[in-house]
């Protein structure tokens, strides 16, 4: 018996997509059983900030404006992955899958369906004609702006509510935080999009 089959058979579960969930599943609970005690309680501080920021902002509008313009979960986190790398020279779907977690196919046809709805470009690569560019369109670029904007209104807002002492407390360690490659360039993006 392959370990889908267990996982479908010990779940009750019918189809390969569901066995895949249960697999995340049983992954993600590996994740934050190995995780340290300190670790633990700061994902959850963190996600306590981050539901209740939410809750302040737009972001929900902008996930619903992004299921108006008929986006799946991974068309959108596959735009805003574009939007916080676009400085690089190229991009790829292979960026794409490993930035999302996705399949190769899937991610390749997450990018077929963005390019036809005029969100995403793709070309051809001058050094590797068997790879293909992808890169933001203008239109594209308002969808990400308009879901960062979502996400600073209420992030404002959170900041907003909190005292002097705790802002500057925060500021401190956060601005330490974002430092760090793989954050500094989602700041830089946010930073981009509130100014425009």
């Amino acid at each position: 018996m392959t370990d889908t089959q267990a996982l479908e058979a010990q779940a009750g579960i019918d189809g390969k997509a569901d066995a895949r969930q249960a697999e995340a599943g049983i992954a993600g609970q590996e994740v934050i059983d190995s995780a340290s005690p300190e670790a633990k309680r700061v994902a959850l501080q963190l996600g306590t900030l981050f539901r209740r920021m939410l809750s302040y902002g737009a972001a929900t509008s902008s996930l619903l404006d992004a299921g108006a313009l008929g986006l799946t979960f991974l068309e959108f986190k596959a735009i805003m992955n574009l939007g916080v790398f676009e400085d690089r020279d190229s991009f790829c779907v292979a960026d794409i899958s490993e930035s999302t977690g996705a399949s190769m196919p899937a991610a390749s046809r997450a990018i077929d369906s963005l390019v036809r709805k005029g969100l995403v470009s793709r070309v051809e690569d001058p050094d590797d004609r068997r790879r293909r560019l992808i890169a933001l369109t203008d239109e594209g670029h308002q969808v990400t702006n308009a879901a960062l904007i979502g996400r600073a209104v209420g992030a404002v807002k959170l900041a907003d509510s909190f005292s002097e002492k705790d802002l500057n407390d925060l500021d401190s360690l956060l601005s330490r935080l974002i430092e760090r490659e793989d954050l500094s360039s989602i700041h830089q993006q946010l930073e981009g999009a509130l100014e425009q």
